[in-house]
């Protein structure tokens, strides 16, 4: 059994772990923040004798859902009905609006962003999706100069020019309009030199939150992997389900995949410093249930499917006393 899309139920609980025969790992790309409104324009020169609008003071161009969010709700509630391992105390199966808050919470004052669709190949007919996932990231910034094209190119998240991320948590919460539930979390760590903790400090306290990892690498740099299958248990490296269920990527901007007969997936990339590979640069941290995350997506794609068909049979019905002149 396969399909060309990534899918999950929408209805369907992400407690509940079914076997299945195994299904052929599947890719899409995740747009881990989108930001693709147009730039603003080139603020036009102040008349004669008149001072210049503060810059702090003008508005944009366009308003986007993120620009008009309240302040976030901290603490956050604690996800604690939900089952397995989370980041930063996101879960699997959380409600946007829940996750939005705790992510918020846990990057304060971070930039926020929304993306808008997240199954690249999901056919959503005349439904527009919306909040599909978000970004929220913290960190160095200046301000964006659009006057030069090669300027404005560098403009990113919240329309800011990021010269340094300190922070990122993204989060793929794919769903109609008041489904939308978690099925994917990544975050992002970046430290300046100074601040690097150590390799052995980064892997005992990733050990310390996960368990023993099933496998540790050094190709390219360091990737810690925990696999479990559907009964939740724990797989081993030789375990030819192991390689089978390789995934998700630690990286939220890389090709993701997932399979039937895949359980709980994480998978942590640890990057040094070129100068020092005891030491742990970046750290990446990828998680998801990849059986839920394929039955969670042919459910939503069903209820697309209803939805649409319902729409063209009422206008079908709608048109049906119209007679045309011939």
């Amino acid at each position: 059994m396969s399909t060309s899309f990534h899918t999950i139920p929408v209805l369907r609980a992400l407690s509940a772990w079914p076997a299945g025969p195994c299904l052929a790992a599947l890719l899409i790309g995740l747009a881990g923040c989108s930001d693709d409104q147009p730039a603003p324009p080139t603020p036009p020169q102040a008349a004669p004798g008149k001072a210049p609008t503060p810059a702090a003071a003008r508005k944009p161009a366009t308003q986007r859902p993120e620009d008009q969010l309240p302040s976030p709700s901290c603490p956050p509630r604690v996800a604690a009905g939900l089952p397995g391992p989370d980041i930063v105390g996101l879960k699997l199966g959380m409600r946007f609006d829940d996750a939005l808050n705790h992510a918020r919470c846990a990057v304060k004052d971070g930039t926020v962003g929304f993306n808008h669709r997240w199954f690249q190949q999901m056919r959503t007919g005349n439904t527009a999706l919306q909040k599909q996932g978000f970004t929220v990231q913290r960190g160095d910034t200046s301000a964006c100069d659009y006057r030069k094209f090669g300027d404005a190119q560098k403009c990113g998240l919240g329309r800011l020019v990021w010269d340094h991320v300190d922070e990122q948590i993204t989060v793929a919460s794919p769903g109609l309009d008041g489904q939308q539930t978690v099925v994917g979390i990544w975050r992002h760590q970046h430290w300046k030199p100074g601040q690097m903790p150590s390799r052995d400090t980064v892997l005992a306290a990733l050990r310390d939150k996960y368990g023993r990892e099933g496998e540790l690498t050094r190709q390219p740099h360091g990737t810690m992997s925990w696999r479990y299958d559907v009964a939740g248990l724990p797989l081993a490296a030789s375990s030819p389900l192991f390689r089978q269920c390789h995934g998700p990527a630690a990286r939220a901007g890389s090709a993701q995949r997932w399979s039937e007969g895949c359980g709980v997936s994480i998978t942590a990339d640890l990057v040094p410093p070129r100068d020092n590979p005891e030491l742990v640069q970046s750290l990446y941290v990828g998680l998801m249930h990849q059986e839920q995350l394929l039955h969670y997506g042919e459910a939503m794609q069903a209820e697309l499917d209803r939805v649409d068909a319902a729409r063209r049979a009422t206008e079908v019905e709608k048109a049906s006393g119209s007679t045309p002149r011939l």
